[in-house]
Parts: structure tokens; sequence; C-alpha cells
């Protein structure tokens, strides 16, 4: 029998050494990115979090800051997540007056620590871990420009506006005066 043809390859080949080089430069130019990620990005804010641990043991800060879109005119958010020992859902006057003291106190060291040019808004997202899959969180803004006390946030930093009972013996009411009256309960120091 005739043995079949080996056609060669028409792609050149890469030798092991030579893929073994470009993975170690690959891995060092990827550490070098996250480095300069770290030290430009995130070290302006290491101060701020490290005085958060010290007040604050066990609450893993993460503190990010800076515009939503540069191009734009939006203000300068700090924003800041923490875990508490805390249930920040809690309606117990004790945990109000904790969550309360946690706000007063992380928007003092912020001022403090941070030095960010026009720093308009500062976001605390705090979270207590109950079990593996369940976790209680709650936002809050402090507007520093406009002197507006803490108010209630959802993720995407929109207000929260709790909406009243509706009895159904009463008139029905527009939307606008269902807004205001809202706006009129809200109480500045309950979380």
């Amino acid at each position: 029998m005739s043995e079949p043809e080996c056609s060669s390859p028409s792609a050149r080949t890469i030798s092991g050494r030579w893929l073994v080089v470009g993975m170690f430069i690959f891995g060092l130019a990827a550490t070098g990115t996250l480095y300069a990620y770290w030290t430009l990005h995130l070290m302006p804010f290491m101060p701020l979090q490290e005085a958060i641990v010290q007040e604050f043991p066990g609450s893993a800060p993460r503190v990010d800051g800076g515009k939503k879109r540069m191009s734009e005119n939006t203000p300068t958010i700090l924003r800041i997540v923490m875990k508490s020992q805390i249930d920040p859902l809690s309606s117990n006057d004790d945990s109000i007056r904790a969550i309360v003291a946690l706000r007063t106190r992380v928007a003092e060291l912020a001022i403090e620590k941070v030095q960010l040019e026009d720093l308009a808004i500062i976001e605390l997202h705090v979270y207590k871990l109950l079990q593996e899959k369940e976790i209680r969180e709650r936002s809050w803004r402090l507007e520093l420009e406009s002197g507006r006390d803490w108010y209630e946030v959802d993720q995407r930093g929109e207000p929260v506006v709790s909406t009243p009972v509706v009895n159904p013996n009463q008139p029905a009411t527009s939307p606008e005066s269902v807004n205001s009256q809202a706006a009129s309960n809200a109480s500045p120091l309950h979380p």
C-alpha cells in the first residue's frame, strides 16, 4: 500500500516557548492595568475606607466617587457601600437611632477624608447579611450643595416615594396631591 501524502500546513505554527513567553507578557500587562486602575481610581478613597473600618469594624466598606458622565455637567457623587450589624429595614427605635448615627458619622468621615472637587452628593448603601441568600439593604442620599437632609433612594439613585394607603371609601385623588402629601409626610430623621 502506498502512504498518504501529508501536505504541509499553510499557516505558521507557534512554538511552545513563544506561547509561554506571550502568556507571561499578557499576565504582566493585565497586572499592570489592574495596578494602574487601583492606584488612579480607588486609592484617593483609601483613607475614608480605613477610617470607616476603624469606626465600624467588620463593615467591609467599598468607596467610589466621581461624575456619572464627564461630558455633561453632572454632580460629583461619593458612593459608599458598607455592611452593618444593624438591620437597615428595621422599624425598631434603637435600630433607627443607630442607622441615623451611622449615616451622620459616615458623612462626617467622608467630608473629612475625601478631597473631591465640588463634592455634591454622598450616597450610602447599607446592607446586612442574614442568611446565605438573604440580604437586607437600604440606600440614602445626602445632598451637600442644597443642604437637604438624608433621604432614601433606590439602587439607581432615584428618590423612594412611599405611596399612602388608599381607603376605598375616600374620593379619588390626583397623582399630584398624592405626591405632595407623601412629600409632606416624609420625616427627615426617619431612615
